[in-house]
């Protein structure tokens, strides 16, 4: 790491991602900031910095290294081990250690029960919901195809899916048993305890009344007016598979709007305010990839200079928006 970069690092206040220490605390402490780190998106650790940001540097370097290691060989079970550089900046020396976003999370520390997590520029005891969440980005599996809770295989529309099926060419044989072996194979259903269960992606493809099943499938549509969410014009509660939200979001988004009409040569064209199929990739985007375990509708919100598509869910681990602008990221998928 260069001085520049350094110094830009030490103009940061501690966040989510960053943490400065003098010298390393007590190895419980340590261990709970590196798995905190490795469970949320990762950062890094500078240490040689007061609690001032004052760049004091450290004696030993090559000592509080050693003594890194072996802490979090004896507390942590990681996967992949931090990297560890020294700095030297301003006559004095530094240690940058960075912690990647883990894959097999939860991590825990010896002894722990509970996971930890960066909240801010805090580690904190990881609440239920946290906890399921590191479960779900440690499993290599698909997060659509988890169970439906109290959801039955009278819940689908089998009549859609075989239409589906014969569309898409994946087979003629669409009865009997085949038909369901067909459907746990596309994983729109699984097997618990003997019966067919449909998954996220089932019911949000091919449920009858997805609302039902999981309450926070629907698209809420306004159409306000002015430039702030002050008065309404017009609002819908957009409900249905996927296919049905899709449309009915995209008639929601041309009715109001303003539409031109061009004559070329004998034919009249219409040219919406908004080109319409970036739109409908705009909520098609926003269903395919939001975090469906986060108890939030998808929002779209229409004013007059502009339209914003609302997803539920934070970006997928470890992405961040600085990745995203920067083009600097590897594509991730939640719903495969």
């Amino acid at each position: 790491m260069r001085g520049q970069e350094f110094k830009k690092l030490l103009g940061d206040r501690e966040n989510k991602d960053l943490d400065f220490k003098l010298d390393l605390p007590r190895s419980e402490k340590v261990a709970e900031l590196v798995t905190a780190l490795y469970n949320s998106r990762g950062g890094k650790i500078i240490l040689g910095v007061d609690d001032d940001r004052n760049p004091v540097g450290l004696k030993d370097p090559q000592r509080v290294e050693h003594k890194f290691t072996q802490i979090i060989r004896h507390y942590c079970k990681l996967d992949e081990d931090p990297g560890i550089e020294f700095v030297g900046y301003i006559g004095k020396d530094f240690i940058v250690i960075n912690c990647p976003k883990g894959g097999n999370t939860p991590y825990l520390v010896k002894n722990q029960l509970k996971p930890r997590v960066r909240v801010g520029s805090s580690n904190m005891p990881a609440n239920r919901e946290e906890i399921a969440r590191l479960y779900r980005e440690g499993s290599p599996e698909s997060q659509d195809i988890y169970s439906v809770k109290n959801a039955t295989l009278d819940d689908l529309d089998l009549r859609k899916i075989k239409e589906y099926f014969r569309e898409s060419k994946l087979t003629v044989q669409l009865k009997g048993n085949y038909f369901h072996d067909l459907l746990r194979k596309e994983n729109f259903v699984v097997e618990e305890n003997g019966k067919l269960i449909p998954t996220t992606a089932g019911i949000v493809l091919f449920g009858k009344h997805p609302r039902l099943n999981m309450p926070f499938t629907a698209v809420l549509a306004d159409r306000y007016k002015g430039l702030t969410v002050t008065s309404w014009i017009d609002r819908k509660d957009v409900e249905g598979d996927a296919f049905t939200v899709i449309d009915e979001c995209k008639q929601f988004m041309l009715k109001n709007m303003r539409v031109a009409h061009e004559v070329r040569g004998f034919r009249t064209e219409a040219k919406t305010e908004y080109p319409i199929e970036a739109l409908k990739e705009a909520v098609v985007n926003a269903i395919v990839h939001r975090d469906y375990f986060n108890r939030e509708n998808i929002l779209i919100k229409m004013f007059d200079d502009r339209i914003e598509v609302w997803s539920p869910g934070e970006l997928l681990r470890p992405l961040t928006i600085e990745q995203l602008e920067s083009l600097a990221y590897k594509p991730k998928t939640r719903n495969k």
